[in-house]
């Protein structure tokens, strides 16, 4: 009988588990080994080569993935709280008003041939007065939050009130406002 190491190979790489050392002996010349019958007289010349023992190969195991972590779209961490102070809106009746008592007293601090000078003139700038004095009164602080989001985006929110955060606070947004988590 005549075995190869291709036909070594063969068996090895049909049995399953030895395809590792197959590959190895696939990539060698094929070299003929005889093999004497048991009834039949020695071969003279070449000593019989048996063939070596196959070492078993381990199983290759892929790593398990890393957990990919949810992302959270409304969740971020706050980069800064910025105070303002935001005018107040006139309603007009500062104007209305302080041109009423500007005219009123141009007319009694006047003489009595410049009345309507000093009237008009009272009467203006207790306009001027009244609405930036309407405007003082109504003034209000607002805060803006400028949230870094989980996505890496940056959002900037308005708050009326104190919202009570520090840069570094973890948030999620709710609406138009920043909530501490």
């Amino acid at each position: 009988m005549v075995f190869t190491t291709f036909a070594l190979t063969s068996l090895f790489t049909l049995s399953g588990c030895f395809e590792e050392k197959a590959k190895e002996t696939a990539a060698a010349p094929a070299p003929v080994v005889e093999i004497a019958p048991a009834a039949s007289a020695p071969v003279t010349g070449a000593a019989p080569v048996a063939a070596p023992a196959p070492k078993p190969v381990a199983p290759k195991t892929t790593p398990a993935p890393a957990p990919v972590k949810a992302v959270c779209a409304n969740c971020g961490t706050v980069v800064a709280v910025k105070v303002l102070e935001v005018a107040g809106k006139e309603s007009g009746a500062g104007v209305v008003i302080g041109g009423a008592v500007g005219g009123l007293i141009g007319n009694q601090v006047a003489q009595p041939k410049d009345k309507e000078l000093a009237t008009l003139a009272g009467a203006v700038g207790g306009a001027v007065a009244g609405h930036y004095i309407e405007k003082n009164m109504k003034k209000s602080k607002a805060y803006d939050v400028v949230v870094k989001l989980e996505n890496g985006e940056e959002r900037t929110l308005r708050h009326t009130a104190d919202p009570a955060l520090v840069a570094g606070d973890k948030v999620k947004i709710e609406g138009e406002l920043a909530v501490k988590q």
